[in-house]
């Protein structure tokens, strides 16, 4: 699997205007290249403690939307950012902080698939059988919250050393806690079963990471100013929600209203024709907004 994601890394050769399939592969090339440039600095160190770092790669592998990535490169192509490898590796490092997330997910609700493969701690639980452990979930477990925390170093890394100057980047890094603040509240509250109001909820625990974080990362890393940022949060933060409340009633978690995703859609898209957005990036989006649309 290592080889097959380090084969993916040419460098890509940079478009007007990537379509999702394009910048998918893309992001995938920068995740493989990156992750066996990991691998082989801690083979190096410590060549029989790998299991981390294998099972990050493996779960990246086993496929994805790589929807917070394509968020932050049209955030970035919005506020006026230019195409090259830079951005690529700063939007890939958000694929990362999400494999972390949904190791952590998994292994909170216990969870035995993910992306039609084991959930990491169940794959890692196995390895542990195998290998003679005397408490093999315990040890699966143990490795699987290893893994996460992994992750979540590794995009940090990914973004600081993504080659944007140091002022693009600290305010790039402000948005980033604050996506990160909520993603741990978000979590906290479904594991404590808070009782908030239903759009709170979803915008806590997916709506922010999903579109509206990585939207203003992207434009804090192209230096887009406060109107775009804006109109960027206006596109966002509807369809954050919209986004997460499909995926809560995929869930069993909560009814729709007839019509409230396509009102939340359309919102998203008004939001678009604010002045000052790259037209490219604003067509990308409003089909980004369709797709949410389909579900």
């Amino acid at each position: 699997m290592l080889a097959i994601l380090a084969a993916m890394a040419a460098d890509p050769t940079p478009h007007i205007r990537p379509d999702l399939d394009t910048l998918r592969t893309r992001f995938d090339a920068a995740l493989g290249s990156f992750l066996a440039g990991v691998r082989a600095e801690m083979a190096a160190l410590a060549p029989d403690a790998l299991l981390p770092i294998d099972e990050v790669i493996r779960l990246v592998g086993a496929g994805g939307k790589r929807l917070r990535p394509v968020f932050c490169y049209w955030g970035y192509r919005a506020a006026g950012g230019v195409d090259g490898e830079r951005i690529e590796q700063a939007a890939a490092a958000l694929e990362l902080l999400h494999t972390m997330a949904l190791i952590h997910d998994d292994l909170m609700d216990r969870s035995p698939e993910r992306r039609g493969a084991p959930s990491s701690a169940i794959q890692l639980t196995e390895q542990a059988r195998r290998r003679g452990s005397p408490d093999p979930e315990r040890a699966g477990a143990s490795l699987a919250l290893l893994a996460g925390d992994l992750a979540a170093v590794l995009a940090d890394r990914l973004l600081l050393d993504s080659g944007f100057p140091p002022d693009r980047l600290v305010g790039a890094l402000d948005r980033y806690h604050r996506m990160r603040i909520d993603m741990a509240l978000g979590q906290g509250m479904d594991v404590t079963g808070a009782d908030l109001e239903p759009a709170t909820a979803a915008a806590l625990k997916g709506g922010s990471y999903t579109v509206e974080g990585p939207l203003g990362i992207g434009a804090a890393l192209a230096g887009g100013g406060g109107s775009v940022a804006a109109a960027l949060a206006a596109y966002g933060a509807p369809l954050g929600l919209a986004f997460q409340l499909l995926d809560d009633e995929r869930d069993g978690e909560t009814t729709l209203e007839p019509g409230r995703v396509e009102l939340l859609v359309a919102q998203a898209k008004a939001g678009l024709e604010a002045p000052g957005l790259d037209p490219d990036a604003v067509a990308a989006l409003a089909a980004l907004a369709d797709l949410v649309a389909a579900g």
